[in-house]
């Protein structure tokens, strides 16, 4: 094989290309068990019924004599799972991510989740000015967010990754009296995790509206304090490998 021109094939025009490069060769070997009757398929590793108290003050663009409905519709924009890496540090699960003997490297053990939810409830706000005329419309989003503690199960644990050369290749001199300063090697691997993702399956918004600048007068008011139970039922899905003939699950080999 012969030497790649510089810039030929790398597309990051961002980072400088090596000068030459060459590949040497390439092989390959069976990893794992039988891949026929597998599948890679969404899991379900939490179902989760969420409950989430906002309080907000909303400002009309005209006084109003009277709320006639409210139009709501959840929206979510963040949905992640994350799992904590420091849950047990005097665990003896120290060596999970060590070498091939058990021997520990990384005060690491993975165990509990984390929930970032958040998101908005749309409200198309029907009002009536005066005692007669046109109804006014006007919509508003109310933002949330919040973190809770799913009950999760069936979850592929997150890997880490040394990517920092913390695994070093060191050698002796010529003299066999110390390192080898000329010579260095470092070892280093990524795990490529699955990132969970969320569906709502079900919202729901229970709302009081409460007049604050009521002017008994003209009987109109402005300002609506708004306290809302918005409730959600979610699920966190996760791409895995299933043995879709039977049901079991895939031997990690």
């Amino acid at each position: 094989m012969g030497f790649y021109k510089k810039g030929k094939h790398h597309h990051d025009k961002s980072c400088k290309t090596a000068d030459y490069s060459k590949t040497l060769r390439c092989d390959n070997e069976k990893y794992g068990y039988e891949t026929t009757g597998y599948a890679v398929v969404p899991v379900v590793v939490a179902d989760e019924w969420i409950q989430v108290d906002v309080e907000a003050v909303e400002r009309l663009p005209k006084p109003a004599k009277e709320i006639k409905r409210i139009r709501k519709n959840v929206h979510l924009t963040q949905c992640k799972l994350v799992q904590s890496q420091f849950s047990n540090p005097e665990s003896p699960a120290y060596g999970s991510y060590g070498d091939t003997n058990g021997n520990g490297c990384c005060p690491f053990y993975p165990g509990k989740y984390k929930l970032y939810i958040e998101g908005f409830v749309r409200k198309n706000i029907e009002y009536v000015p005066s005692c007669s005329g046109a109804v006014e419309h006007h919509t508003v989003d109310t933002p949330f967010h919040c973190v809770v503690k799913p009950d999760v199960y069936g979850f592929d644990p997150t890997k880490l990754s040394v990517k920092n050369g913390i695994y070093e290749l060191v050698y002796n001199d010529k003299k066999g009296m110390g390192m080898d300063s000329k010579v260095q090697g470092f070892a280093t691997y990524e795990y490529f995790n699955d990132m969970p993702f969320c569906k709502l399956e079900w919202a729901g918004v229970t709302e009081l509206d409460i007049a604050e600048d009521w002017k008994k007068g003209c009987n109109v008011f402005r300002t609506v304090r708004e306290k809302m139970i918005v409730e959600m039922r979610l699920k966190v899905l996760q791409m895995q490998q299933k043995d879709i003939n039977n049901g079991n699950d895939t031997p990690k080999g």
